[in-house]
């Protein structure tokens, strides 16, 4: 009896051996494949991530979890099981305004929520949108032999500057509008201006286009105004 107790014995310690080595299986990585793009900037079909943009990613309580710099954002990244924030955005927040001479330029910031589990790709395609918006010029023809001197001067909020045709200012939507007016200097050295307006209805993401056209009879050399409002587009250099 003591005998078959102690095989008994015997076999149970071999059995509990085995069953240690046996390997635990291991779960899979969870994979994030991410499409980050500006809205309304042409990009390269064949790039999945904007060169412009940089990537921060919180994790539930808030806190960085990862973070890379515009330019270095690779499409393809491995994450721990959770929840997870993904921010992308251009790294001018703080310095878009002063940029240009202080005519400034697009910004840029989204964000979206991703759900990572153990052995899946989740895919991340995100729309990144502009937070400011531009205003613009466009004069009518032969203006510059008509005008040789010109101010087209813009305010809002506490930022006032000048742009020339061809070129952009960009503003907070916050700030509520903008002010402008034309001032300019004909061949005579007769000076014509249009009276300061204020255009309040703004959008982010918008570019405003103030078109101007020579007078009718009833302002008989003086300078009229159109408004066209478009989505802010434009083409970059994309490298390869």
């Amino acid at each position: 009896m003591k005998r078959t107790l102690l095989y008994i014995h015997l076999i149970l310690l071999a059995l509990t051996s085995c069953q240690s080595e046996i390997p635990v299986p291991e779960q899979g990585d969870c994979y994030l494949e991410l499409n980050l793009s500006r809205v309304g900037v042409a990009k390269r079909q064949t790039r999945a991530i904007d060169n412009d943009l940089a990537l921060k990613i919180l994790d539930n309580k808030g806190d960085v979890y990862i973070q890379y710099r515009a330019g270095s954002v690779p499409n393809k990244l491995v994450l721990s099981p959770g929840t997870f924030t993904i921010i992308a955005y251009t790294e001018n927040q703080e310095s878009w305004s002063k940029a240009n001479e202080g005519r400034g330029e697009a910004c840029y910031y989204g964000s979206c929520q991703v759900v990572m589990e153990f052995d899946q790709t989740t895919y991340a395609n995100l729309q990144v949108p502009m937070t400011n918006y531009a205003v613009s010029l466009a004069l009518p023809e032969y203006f510059h032999d008509f005008f040789p001197w010109y101010t087209f001067s813009l305010k809002s909020g506490f930022r006032q500057t000048t742009i020339k045709e061809g070129e952009k200012a960009y503003f907070d939507a916050e700030e509520g509008g903008f002010t402008y007016q034309l001032t300019a200097t004909n061949t005579d050295q007769i000076t014509h201006h249009t009276s300061a307006i204020n255009y309040k209805k703004v959008d982010k993401g918008k570019c405003y286009q103030m078109t101007y056209y020579y007078g009718t009879d009833d302002n008989s050399g003086g300078l009229d105004i159109e408004i066209k409002d478009n989505m802010e587009d434009e083409d970059i250099e994309v490298p390869l």
